[in-house]
């Protein structure tokens, strides 16, 4: 009988265990979809790393031009956190003069709204606007979701925001379907979504009379005053609107 040399064993199982030692040593398999992750990942840490040094170059260009506030704002700002919509840019006001809270769709939590009473009873804040504006991403992401609801959501949290935002959308909505049968026409494209951030902006406002108490009391008391606005992106327009 012929004998095998134990090298022509070897080499097989050492080329099929390659792919296995590679797995345990990298975390990863490296089949081109795995290559293709690893490239992506290492481009995202280098633009982390390319951001980072922005940061701290920034921080120092501040700190060369630093000087103290007294942090005793007088306005209170609920917006979106949308980076086209900075507050202290918007109105052209020095950093201390806005006490800021924001969210996707300018939205309140209960975090928010403790915030902001504290911004009223110990800053002596007198002005709260909530700041929507044209062109919302989380307005239009409502919409899409009323109009084809997905069977479930990735993230309960985005889930909760959209609940949020459900009740203006639905407003417009059913007042849309009024003017429809009225007139035979509609809001529609960005007409629709502007009508959409006015009406949130108002239900923000009714939420945070409903839902603090204790900034309902003190605007009923003239103690603040709390208007709505959008920011108008195109042009850079801040519209105050009525409720």
């Amino acid at each position: 009988m012929r004998t095998i040399n134990p090298r022509w064993i070897l080499i097989p199982a050492f080329l099929l265990a390659a792919p296995l030692m590679a797995s345990e040593h990298n975390g990863i398999l490296l089949t081109d979809d795995a290559a293709g992750a690893t490239k992506e990942t290492k481009a995202i840490k280098k633009e982390q790393d390319e951001v980072m040094k922005e940061l701290i170059a920034g921080n120092k260009k501040h700190m060369a031009n630093h000087s103290r506030k007294d942090g005793m704002a007088k306005i209170m700002i609920v917006s979106c956190a949308d980076s086209r919509v900075p507050p202290e840019a918007v109105f052209h006001l020095p950093p201390g003069a806005i006490f800021t809270t924001r969210a996707f769709g300018n939205i309140v939590d209960k975090a928010q709204l403790a915030s902001l009473e504290y911004a009223a009873e110990h800053l002596h804040s007198c002005v709260l606007i909530v700041l929507g504006h044209t062109g919302c991403t989380a307005i239009k992401e409502a919409i899409a979701e009323r109009e084809h609801p997905r069977p479930q959501w990735r993230s309960l949290n985005e889930q909760t925001l959209n609940d949020q935002l459900e009740p203006a959308v639905a407003e417009v909505e059913e007042a849309q379907k009024v003017a429809q049968a009225r007139t035979g026409k509609s809001l529609t494209g960005d007409a629709l979504v502007e009508a959409i951030v006015k009406t949130n902006v108002i239900s923000t406002i009714h939420s945070i009379r409903e839902k603090s108490p204790l900034l309902w009391q003190m605007e009923t008391s003239d103690l603040i005053k709390i208007v709505g606005a959008v920011y108008h992106i195109d042009t850079g327009k801040v519209e105050f609107i009525k409720e």
